[in-house]
């Protein structure tokens, strides 16, 4: 899950500065993945198989995704902000 969230983060950032989507297209984008992640999780694997080191220690499954999910978007939004101000500042220079 990791992995796709940083493939789909370099992307989405990567048509953002290129000029082709905005940030509101890239979060759309992102939500999308987020609904394929958890579709394929769901689909390819068993839910009561999975995870199953959380599920012992009281976590659910649904908190889990939610606080991955939330975690890369805020994640996103951070690597985003600091991509634009070190864009701008190297434009000043």
């Amino acid at each position: 899950m990791l992995l796709w969230c940083m493939t789909i983060n370099m992307i989405c950032i990567y048509y953002l500065f290129r000029g082709e989507v905005n940030i509101v297209e890239s979060y759309i984008f992102k939500i999308m993945s987020y609904g394929l992640i958890i579709g394929f999780r769901y689909y390819n694997y068993n839910s009561t198989k999975t995870f199953f080191y959380f599920r012992n220690a009281g976590y659910g499954i649904d908190k889990l995704y939610l606080y991955a999910l939330t975690c890369d978007a805020l994640a996103y939004g951070i690597l985003l902000s600091l991509l634009k101000l070190v864009k701008y500042w190297v434009s000043i220079f």
